[in-house]
């Protein structure tokens, strides 16, 4: 899972086998070990109307309505957005390979581009 701060928005991307944990468990999380402390960050289902976030003791978390989770790890829908009313803008997708392969970076597991494949 890669994630994305900027300003007052946060995206993560997904790979295949991350959307279905998150799919079938109704959670998914990774953690960045720094020598004084863990940054940990993840998404997970919930029984809310509409996406929102938490930051807690280095946790960053997305709640995603779990009536929307149904089947995305079966269909073509590349991901999920929302504004919060205090203006968080949230992001969660799919993690696509990129258009021009990258010297260090193993893309064989993320999902094929869509752009490619047309």
């Amino acid at each position: 899972m890669k994630i994305r701060v900027n300003g007052n928005s946060v995206r993560l991307r997904l790979a295949p086998n991350e959307v279905s944990e998150l799919v079938q468990t109704g959670n998914v999380s990774d953690v960045c070990y720094f020598p004084n402390g863990n940054f940990t960050y993840g998404v997970r289902a919930t029984s809310t109307s509409k996406m929102n976030a938490s930051f807690v003791n280095g946790y960053i978390s997305i709640h995603i309505p779990d009536t929307q989770l149904k089947g995305w790890d079966e269909n073509d829908k590349v991901g999920f957005e929302h504004t919060t009313p205090e203006g968080l803008f949230i992001l969660v997708e799919k993690d696509f390979k990129c258009l021009q392969p990258r010297k260090h970076e193993n893309e064989s597991h993320l999902y094929e581009n869509p752009i490619v494949s047309k």
